[in-house]
Order: C-alpha cells, then sequence, then structure tokens
C-alpha cells in the first residue's frame, strides 16, 4: 500500500456474493486519508452497503462470496485480519440499527462496545453523558432499547459506536429514521469529531441538503461501479443526478432550473447562499408582488384540494376520542388525542422521534387498543373488532419490513394475505398480477425476499397489504433508505392510489415529500396534537415546528427570508417557487 495517511485502500476490487451470478461492486479502486469526510450515495441498490462492509472485514468474513482484489485498512489486508481485530479501528453503524441492539438498557448499550476494548471506565462514563445528551437519549438511559421508537433506536445504536471512539467511522444511513433537527444534531455532532479529533468519516447518506456542505468528498455508485469521486460543488453542475437517484438541495434544484433562463445566476448549496443569491436577482429584476402572489394563491388552490374538516359535513371514517395509551412500564406514548380522517384523504403524521406516531396509527387496525378513550373505524369500536376484522378496512405497512415478511418467496408473500381471507384461486392470482405491475415486481416474483435490499422488500410488503385492498391505507416511513427517485416513484404510487379513492396515512421525517403530496398534516409533540391542518397552514408556522424538532422544507426557509420582497411563505415545493419567479420576474 502506498500514500501518506491512508487509511483506507481500496484495490480493483469486485465482489459478487453467494448464490448470486451479478457481481455487487466491480472494480473499485479507492482510498481514503485520514480526516477526510466522504459521502457515497447513490441509486438503492448500487452497491453502498456493500463497500462499506469491505472496510471492516465483515466482506469476507462474515458475508461470503467471490472477492477479487484486496482492502487495507492502514497496513493490515482485511484478508488477513478478522472483524474483531479491525474493529478497533473502524466502528461500524449498520443500515437497520435495531439489529446492533444488544443490551437491556440504552446506557449499558453505549457502554458495551467500549468496555470490550477496554476503554478506562471513567473515560466510558464521560463520553456516554456527551451522547445521551447530544442523541436527546438522557431521559431514556436506563429503558430497554428495543422498546424505543425507530429514530430513538437508530440514535442509540450511533451513540454505541461513538463511545468506542474509533478512528475510523463508517455509518450506513446515520440519520434515516432520524427528525429534521436531530439529523441535523448528528451531523454537526460529527463535522466537530472531525475537526476536534481527526476522525475519518465515511458516510452513507441520500440527505445531501445537510452533508454536501460539510463533506470534503462525494463518491457515487451505479450498479456496482464508480461514477463520480470528486468534490462536491463538482457533482452539483452533473446532469445525469436524477438517474443516478441522487436528491441535491431544493435550493440547487431550483437555481439549477432557472439557470435556462437566467445564466449568469450561481448555483446555491446551502440556504444561506440561496438567500444571496435570490436576493440579487429579485432585486435586479424588479420583482411583481401581486402577480408572484397571485401564482403562489393559485397554486395552493389546485395542490392542496383533498382536505377536509367538520366543515365538509362528512363523517369520520376514522375517529379518535381522547385516546391515551401507556405502555407496560408506564411510558405514555399518546396523550388524549381527538381526530377525525375522513375518506380520500392524504394524511401526513410528522413529529419527533418518539412524539407516538405509530403508536397512534397501530390503533387504526387494532394492533393497539386504548388505555383511555375511543378509536372508532369505519363507526366500529376498535375494542370490539378484530384485527383481521379491521385489517379489511385498514391496510399498515411497518417502518421495518423484516417484520411482516413471513414467506420464503415473493409470490407466496403476496398470495399470503389473501390466502388468510380464503379467497378464490383465480382472485389471488389475479390480485398478485395487478399488484405486481403496479410495483414492478415481475422480476423478483421467485426470489426469497430477504435476498432484495430494504427498499425491494418494502415494496414488497406494500404489495401484499394492497392486494388485500384495505380502504386506508397507513405507511410507516416510506422512503426511510430509498433514493430520491425510488422514493418520488413510490410517493407517486401513493397519490395515483389517493387519486382513485383510498385514504393514505403516511408517517415521515421527510418534510419535502409531505409538503408536496400531502393535502393534510397532524403534527405529534410528545404525544400530543400540536398542529393539524392544510399542509400550507401548518409548514408555514416555523417557531411553533421548532418545538416538535421539525423544520418546513427548504424552500419554504428560503420564501420565509425572501418574504420582505414579496415572495409568499406559503410556497412549499419547487415548482411553486419556480412558477412564482418565473411569472412575476421581469425579463426572463
Amino acid at each position: 500500500m502506498t500514500g501518506e495517511n491512508i487509511v483506507i485502500n481500496v484495490e480493483n476490487v469486485t465482489f459478487t456474493y453467494s448464490g448470486s451470478k451479478t457481481p455487487a461492486l466491480t472494480d473499485i479502486n479507492l482510498k481514503i486519508r485520514e480526516g477526510e469526510r466522504v459521502l457515497i450515495t447513490g441509486h438503492a441498490g448500487a452497491g453502498k452497503t456493500t463497500l462499506c462492509r469491505l472496510f471492516n472485514g465483515l466482506i469476507p468474513h462474515f458475508f461470503r462470496g467471490k472477492l477479487k482484489g484486496d482492502v487495507y485498512v492502514k497496513e493490515y489486508n482485511t484478508k488477513r485480519y478478522d472483524v474483531s481485530f479491525l474493529s478497533h479501528m473502524v466502528g461500524m453503524l449498520f443500515q437497520d440499527p435495531a439489529s446492533q441492539l444488544i443490551a437491556p438498557t440504552v446506557e449499558d448499550e453505549l457502554a458495551f462496545g467500549a468496555e470490550n476494548y477496554g476503554v478506562p471506565p471513567e473515560e466510558i462514563r464521560r463520553r456516554i453523558e456527551i451522547y445521551l445528551e447530544v442523541l436527546r437519549l438522557k431521559e431514556y438511559r436506563e429503558q430497554n432499547p428495543h422498546f424505543l421508537s425507530g429514530g430513538q433506536q437508530q440514535a442509540c445504536a450511533l451513540g454505541s459506536v461513538l463511545v468506542m471512539g474509533s478512528e475510523i467511522l463508517v455509518l450506513d444511513e446515520p440519520t434515516s429514521n432520524l427528525d429534521p433537527i436531530g439529523t441535523f444534531q448528528v451531523f454537526k455532532l460529527l463535522n466537530e469529531l472531525s475537526q476536534r479529533e481527526r476522525k475519518t468519516l465515511i458516510l452513507v447518506e441520500h440527505k445531501l441538503e445537510e452533508l454536501l456542505p460539510f463533506v470534503d468528498r462525494v463518491i457515487v455508485l451505479k450498479k456496482g461501479e464508480m461514477v463520480f469521486d470528486g468534490k462536491p460543488y463538482e457533482l452539483i453542475h452533473r446532469e445525469d443526478l436524477e438517474e443516478l437517484g441522487i436528491r441535491i438541495p431544493q435550493v440547487t434544484a431550483l437555481a439549477r432550473r432557472l439557470k435556462q433562463k437566467i445564466p449568469e445566476i450561481s448555483i446555491p448549496m446551502t440556504l444561506d447562499e440561496a438567500y444571496t443569491t435570490f436576493e440579487k436577482i429579485i432585486t435586479k429584476k424588479n420583482i411583481n408582488r401581486e402577480k408572484c402572489e397571485e401564482v403562489a394563491k393559485n397554486y395552493i388552490a389546485n395542490k392542496y384540494t383533498k382536505y377536509k374538516g367538520e366543515a365538509s359535513g362528512e363523517e369520520p371514517i376514522i375517529e379518535t376520542v381522547n385516546l391515551t395509551h401507556i405502555y407496560p412500564g408506564g411510558t405514555v406514548a399518546i396523550r388524549d388525542v381527538s381526530l377525525k380522517i375522513y375518506d380520500g384523504e392524504f394524511i401526513a403524521i410528522i413529529g419527533q422521534n418518539g412524539s407516538g406516531k405509530t403508536t397512534l396509527v397501530k390503533h387504526f387496525n387494532g394492533l393497539l387498543l386504548p388505555t383511555e378513550g375511543k378509536v372508532y373505524v369505519f363507526g366500529k369500536d376498535t375494542t370490539e373488532a378484530s384485527i383481521i376484522e379491521l385489517s379489511k378496512n385498514v391496510g399498515y405497512v411497518f417502518q421495518n419490513p423484516d417484520f411482516q415478511i413471513c414467506t420464503r418467496k415473493v409470490r407466496e408473500e403476496l398470495e399470503f394475505g389473501l390466502r388468510n381471507l380464503n379467497l378464490p384461486e383465480e382472485e389471488i392470482e389475479k390480485r398478485v398480477e395487478e399488484v405486481t405491475k403496479a410495483l414492478h415486481l415481475e422480476d423478483v416474483l421467485e426470489e426469497n425476499p430477504f435476498s432484495l435490499s430494504k427498499g425491494e422488500r418494502q415494496k414488497v410488503v406494500v404489495a401484499s397489504i394492497l392486494a388485500m385492498k384495505p380502504k386506508v391505507l397507513i405507511v410507516d416511513e416510506p422512503t426511510t433508505g430509498q433514493d430520491y427517485r425510488t422514493s418520488r416513484d413510490m410517493m407517486d404510487f401513493y397519490k395515483k392510489l389517493n387519486d382513485e379513492g383510498k385514504t393514505i396515512i403516511v408517517i415521515t421525517h421527510d418534510m419535502e415529500l409531505a409538503a408536496e403530496y400531502a393535502s393534510r398534516v397532524i403534527v405529534l409533540n410528545y404525544g400530543r396534537v400540536l398542529l393539524d391542518g392544510p399542509t400550507p397552514e401548518v409548514f408555514t408556522q416555523i417557531e411553533t415546528l421548532r418545538e416538535a424538532f421539525l423544520k418546513p422544507p427548504q424552500v419554504t426557509l428560503l420564501a420565509d427570508k425572501l418574504n420582505k420582497y414579496g415572495i409568499p411563505k406559503e410556497i412549499l415545493t419547487i415548482d411553486a417557487m419556480y412558477e412564482c419567479l418565473e411569472k412575476s420576474l421581469g425579463g426572463i
């Protein structure tokens, strides 16, 4: 191995998993230097996780297959040194945090790895206190991590890696389940660690809005090949970003689009850069305030038409009355929640990690029953109905698709629920064919679901639920771990179902997609409803959202900063901002 301060060196690596004919990685050559902050991104299934598994010896010592080439961590060839040795230097957070949690309490979990590597007890205690605070886990230190929300589990798993103090951190989607403020805090922490302690950071992420300004280098994979390796500013000027599954910051996408009409515009990467850029354009070209407000008003009126309230005069299909849920052990997850959900709505439920989002929706199909209060689904008290009866009307896709997969073939998984309904064979075949085509699963019908990527497994679960034709579909974190293109495809599919009459309820930390697709937003904060209303109304309450550790889409924050120049605060999407600027700026 050559090169000063090279801590990871990948030389001519091609890797094919056992049982697969197609290489997961092909001819990878890569050097990472001490203290570098490297982002690895690309479409779902591009090989990002496989690449990370090379860095601590999981390949070839745990995941078997055919490995060509060599990987060095410092001077150590990973073929000759096992995972336990390499993990002294390389701390790794897996894509599925729950698979890393083994201790009975959060505090024990954070201490476990460091204790095994002989870190002095007083130093372990010092680090634990720091990361409990930063990761917002202090009040959960004595709780079993498996009883926490998905986001809190992710924070706990990340904390356990950080407490070990490894000099190289490999973090596979470390914020995929975290709320926006939590995401910001984690990236801020990692930035401070890299600067103060010269940590080498290797991050697999789709959240480029927060990461691009902070990383030194971006690597993009496509179908197992490295197609880009360069600086963030070089990446955002590429023309094939959507094809690569890359979601650039909203302000960057907006400026790229406007550049066709305003060639002199600079391409910003942060909100502050965007404010400076657009302020110059607006003042130079003399914006027509009245036209801008008219365009925004019409856009909102046409886009968010599915919102319903009591004024509609309709009967709700789901209603909670003073709903409270207390888990064994005394944790109050939901407090006195009263909601009415109407037929045909598209609702996003958002809130900080542990706010009670998943607990709330599990009452809609009888997976949980109220500790206090009532829940009515299509007029039926859920305490008087079976889960099977409720599931005919309300389908629920879990946050972790693996919790719902129970067969060895995709086709069998799609048939499973239908057979439990005792449907005729011809009807089962017809429905399976419909959902297979709708979600493009034709090529994997004979595959084992667990051999697929997480995003593909989620599609299988969605298809199995849709085959049962529920009137209401609840999807918990539908875009977690998905690349931008796949995320939009999934959300477009849910919108199509909504347009066909299904009621869609999504739990999400993705404010951008919530703003674009949902007509109503419900914000939970510590188990209570903080906000509930039409999407534009909710997302313009920036200070109130901050109470729930949330922030509006980046383009909405830009609109708020530019409001003094006549840009309406209610702008929630790139399309709305582009249309507003295009029609209200003279001479473009």
